[in-house]
């Protein structure tokens, strides 16, 4: 959904102010970004079982800073509301008022000296340890790998199944549509 609107925006020329992103992204960032992305997501299914969410939260709103900023308020903010006295809690409001009072400036995003640049570098270097921190995880918590990789199963076989059913229906109809012709087709005599 969020692809199909920043898709929107891209084609009117500039992207609506609060859904640009804060930071352009780079073949780099794309790979970590995704990495971080996919472990994030992994976590937040199983965080409440093993600790606080408000750490995932905070991580997914720091990759949204690179894609769409009202995702990144979002985030900040249920980190918060998770954990409103966790150590992600003072930097997540600070976030959101920076968010919150920053115009939307395409150009001077990445210039190389900026505070934005700075800023930058210290989220790469954030969503980097996030991304160790995830692989170390994985290796030392392979139940949560498991977890993970059951409910894909999970969802790729209902997603098969699906597909399979409405495979049976176009089948079914396929077969009626040429029995039907076959019948209404008009004889011609033998000669």
């Amino acid at each position: 959904m969020t692809g199909t609107l920043w898709g929107c925006a891209m084609v009117n020329g500039t992207p609506p102010p609060g859904s640009a992103p804060l930071f352009q992204t780079d073949a780099t960032d794309t790979v970590v970004l995704q990495a971080v992305h996919r472990e994030q997501e992994t976590l937040l299914s199983t965080c409440t079982q093993h600790r606080s969410c408000d750490q995932v939260h905070f991580t997914r709103a720091m990759v949204a800073l690179f894609q769409n900023r009202e995702a990144a308020a979002a985030s900040f903010r249920e980190s918060i509301a998770v954990a409103p006295n966790g150590p992600f809690a003072d930097s997540s409001v600070r976030w959101i008022r920076f968010l919150a009072n920053r115009t939307f400036q395409p150009a001077s995003a990445d210039e190389p000296n900026g505070a934005l640049a700075v800023m930058k570098g210290l989220v790469r270097t954030w969503l980097g340890q996030q991304h160790a921190a995830g692989a170390s995880v994985a290796f030392k918590n392979p139940s949560l790998v498991v977890h993970s990789l059951r409910q894909r199963i999970r969802d790729r076989d209902k997603r098969i199944a699906e597909l399979t059913d409405q495979l049976s229906a176009l089948k079914q109809i396929d077969s009626d549509a040429h029995r039907t012709s076959k019948l209404s087709l008009p004889r011609t005599p033998s000669q």
